[in-house]
């Protein structure tokens, strides 16, 4: 679990919800919160804080792209939360399964913080 980089108690964006299987096809960012749920609004500058507001703590955080009702992209990369650990993003990828998505091959993708290419690890 891990806090914000900006503690500023944003108010929660009223677009965020649980991902279900039925959501509409674009980028989101997302965040896992404390009960392992993942939340999602339409991606933007500075959005990872203010999905779920008030400076909460997230298990997880990055961006995805549904295409076709299916996760095509899945990345942890988010300036709020900096998460940087593989096992955290292959869970977002299974918790992503047990909310209803199909998650492509390949779709996983982990930033690693120095900078180094992605590393596909689904």
């Amino acid at each position: 679990m891990r806090d914000p980089q900006d503690l500023t108690p944003y108010p929660k964006d009223p677009r965020s919800q649980p991902i279900n299987a039925g959501i509409p096809d674009g980028g989101y960012a997302y965040v896992r919160d404390v009960n392992g749920t993942v939340h999602v609004v339409p991606d933007g500058q500075h959005v990872h804080p203010k999905i779920l507001g008030g400076g909460l703590p997230a298990m997880y955080a990055g961006d995805m792209t549904i295409r076709n009702g299916r996760v095509a992209d899945l990345t942890n990369l988010s300036g709020t939360f900096q998460f940087d650990d593989e096992d955290g993003l292959r869970e977002v990828a299974l918790e992503l399964q047990r909310q209803g998505l199909q998650v492509d091959a390949g779709a996983v993708r982990f930033f690693p913080a120095d900078g180094s290419p992605p590393v596909v690890l689904q």
